[in-house]
């Protein structure tokens, strides 16, 4: 596609948001493709790159590269608080008329911005991207789409297979994502829950080069653990209905031993094998049942708390600099209320 811009797509302020962790190889080749498309597709734009706590000290190099060019936006927090932490800081501080959102590892093509925003036309209020492509490795693709699979049964949603964290949303979408107060959110799904007129491309995903992922299958595990517990109940009803098979075999096992000592003279079973097994069912049952609500009571105890999604420790360029916590004000910490919308 060329990357000569229509009337309608130059028009609108354009704000590509990066959450940066491990990418520090990448930055000034990632920049330079961002301005090289940009300028012609959507001459007015921001960068918006957050460093996550980035071990590989990506932040020598974004105040360079924010020091050549202002409309590169450097975001640095005060620790590592992840992936949707990072991502969150970067939206609260768009000002564009349009979000990006991407990768910082090259695998998204920055060439292909301009064919998301012709697609970002009409009633449609975000653009999800479809990869195409080898990935990584196998498990890795094999456990994104287990999880995408589970997370559409799950919510009844439909989550298109091998969707990727690159898209392209208006201010519209922004400002309701903005309006979930969550303290633990999860971007992914909750762009699908909270719905909008939407369209998917099949965009080729390049293979890393140079070093791993840092989402591990660890990383992965976590994710689909928060999903399920954030938005489902299958927790609670699985565990009601273990309850309720275990109280059946109880009632047919106690029924069929009346049955026997009535009418056969048979008597209960005697062995402590019997006793043991029964004790360490009930025990690793409600054992299991005591972690899933001490989960849920756990979460419920974070979002009471209200402690910020971040904290920002420096910034380049940033005007509007409204985190929920920010400490780069001449040594001097102030709080900032995590919902800079009034939520």
């Amino acid at each position: 596609m060329s990357a000569v811009s229509s009337p309608a797509t130059a028009a609108r302020r354009v704000s590509v948001v990066l959450p940066l962790y491990k990418t520090a190889r990448y930055l000034r080749e990632l920049v330079q493709r961002l301005k090289d498309t940009l300028e012609k597709s959507a001459p007015d734009f921001e960068l918006l790159m957050v460093d996550d706590g980035d071990p590989d000290n990506s932040w020598e190099t974004l105040r360079e590269l924010a020091a050549q060019d202002p409309r590169v936006k450097a975001i640095k927090l005060s620790r590592n608080f992840g992936q949707h932490p990072a991502t969150a800081a970067g939206f609260e501080h768009a000002t564009g008329d349009v979000i990006v959102l991407m990768d910082a590892d090259l695998q998204d093509r920055p060439e292909n911005i301009p064919l998301l925003l012709e697609k970002l036309q009409g009633d449609v209020d975000i653009v999800y991207t479809v990869k195409v492509g080898q990935e990584e490795s196998f498990s890795t693709r094999m456990t994104s789409r287990l999880y995408h699979y589970v997370f559409s049964k799950l919510t009844g949603t439909n989550v298109p297979r091998n969707i990727g964290s690159f898209r392209a949303f208006t201010r519209r979408f922004l400002e309701a994502l903005l309006a979930y107060p969550e303290r633990n959110v999860l971007y992914g799904p909750l762009m699908f829950y909270a719905g909008f007129e939407y369209v998917t491309v099949e965009l080729l995903h390049d293979v890393r080069t140079g070093s791993r992922s840092a989402y591990t299958f660890r990383k992965r595990l976590r994710l689909a653990v928060n999903s399920i517990l954030s938005y489902t109940d299958l927790p609670q009803r699985a565990l009601v209905n273990l309850g309720l098979l275990i109280l059946a075999c109880s009632g047919i096992y106690t029924l069929i031993v009346l049955i026997e000592y009535f009418f056969f003279g048979i008597r209960l079973p005697t062995g402590l094998t019997l006793v043991v097994l029964l004790l360490t069912v009930t025990l690793g049952v409600l054992m299991f049942s005591l972690g899933v609500i001490g989960a849920y009571v756990f979460r419920v105890y974070q979002e009471v708390l209200q402690r910020p999604r971040y904290c920002i420790a420096r910034s380049i360029n940033v005007t509007n600099a409204r985190g929920a916590c920010n400490v780069d004000l001449g040594g001097a910490s102030q709080y900032r209320s995590p919902h800079p919308h009034g939520r």
